[in-house]
């Protein structure tokens, strides 16, 4: 009975090896880590802490560049439609081939709920043009703009009326733009952080004075033909000619935006290289504490297979002695 038990437990400790022999062979890691590196897990944990960190940096990078790359395609539409009112506006009273009142007024609506729409850009429910307040819209819809603007200007008898009148509604501090047109946040979207000690921030808002300016000048051509305003054909042309030497002057801050928006989208790019360069050192000093030699473990295995069907022929005999035959 001792040694059917002894043989027993012997069969067991030989299968538990080869199945532990069987697993490292296939994955190419040690299954115990402890017993592989003697205890000694300090330097194991200090590469996996460090991947954890530089995953959240990858994904923080991931999204810093959708970000910037969906804010630039915002900033290069909204550029192209100012430009293409900035030249329908300064045709304005020129002859026949010039653009009517009407039909610029009519662009420009269109072109106002264009740069609204884009500048109301989210991703994945994050608003990027609304600062810290990535949870709402960036600014009121076109109508709602242009009916406010309409009560501001009503009472305008002269075109340096409307324009001082504009000027105020979107410029004064506190003033009616930034409390019932703006709705995002007073403060900037904090920066993305990408490790060490590296970070960019896309601070572009709705309310900065670029796209501020860039929009009252919208707004401006889109009412020069408001039936509201009690102004004659030529303050309406001035009108329409002023908003158009703001737009095209306008451009010159928008490429400045973008460019700033294009640094940081290159140091994102850089910041991406080196997390991914960082990454994959990372896991190759972890696959070199964790893995195995795989001809050693095979010919681990090889052996532990040999001791095994010699424990199963001697199990075998064993198990054939009786009293009568030893007798005999």
């Amino acid at each position: 009975m001792a040694q059917a038990f002894a043989l027993n437990r012997q069969s067991v400790n030989l299968k538990q090896q080869m199945d532990r022999l069987t697993v490292e062979l296939t994955s190419g890691q040690a299954a115990d880590l402890t017993q592989h590196l003697s205890g000694n897990l300090l330097h194991l944990a200090d590469v996996e802490h460090a991947l954890v960190l530089q995953d959240s940096h990858r994904t923080a990078a991931r999204e810093a560049t959708v970000d910037a790359t969906t804010m630039q395609t915002s900033l290069g539409f909204i550029q192209s439609l100012a430009s293409d009112l900035a030249n329908s506006a300064i045709t304005v009273g020129f002859g026949s081939g010039g653009v009517p009142l009407s039909t610029l007024s009519t662009e420009a609506k269109g072109t106002l709920g264009s740069i609204i729409g884009a500048l109301n850009t989210d991703v994945a429910g994050r608003a990027l043009f609304s600062g810290s307040a990535t949870d709402s819209t960036s600014l009121a819809p076109a109508d709602q703009v242009l009916d406010e603007v309409r009560t501001a200007i009503v009472g305008a008898t002269s075109a340096v009326a409307v324009l001082s009148e504009l000027d105020t509604f979107f410029d004064t501090p506190g003033g009616a733009f930034e409390t019932s047109i703006y709705q995002g946040g007073s403060s900037d979207l904090s920066a993305y952080q990408l490790g060490d000690g590296e970070s960019v921030a896309l601070d572009i808002r709705a309310d900065d004075p670029v796209l501020r300016n860039l929009i009252k000048q919208t707004v401006l051509a889109a009412l020069v033909d408001d039936p509201g305003l009690a102004l004659g054909t030529e303050d309406r042309r001035a009108l329409a000619r002023s908003a158009s030497e703001a737009l095209l002057t306008q451009q010159d801050g928008l490429t400045a935006l973008r460019a700033d928006l294009g640094v940081a989208e290159a140091r994102i790019d850089q910041s991406s290289t080196r997390i991914g360069a960082e990454i994959t050192s990372l896991e190759i000093a972890r696959n070199d504490l964790v893995s195995i030699d795989v001809f050693e473990t095979a010919a681990d295995l090889e052996q532990v297979q040999f001791q095994l069907e010699t424990l199963y022929t001697l199990t075998a005999r064993a198990s054939r002695l009786n009293l009568v035959n030893f007798l005999s």
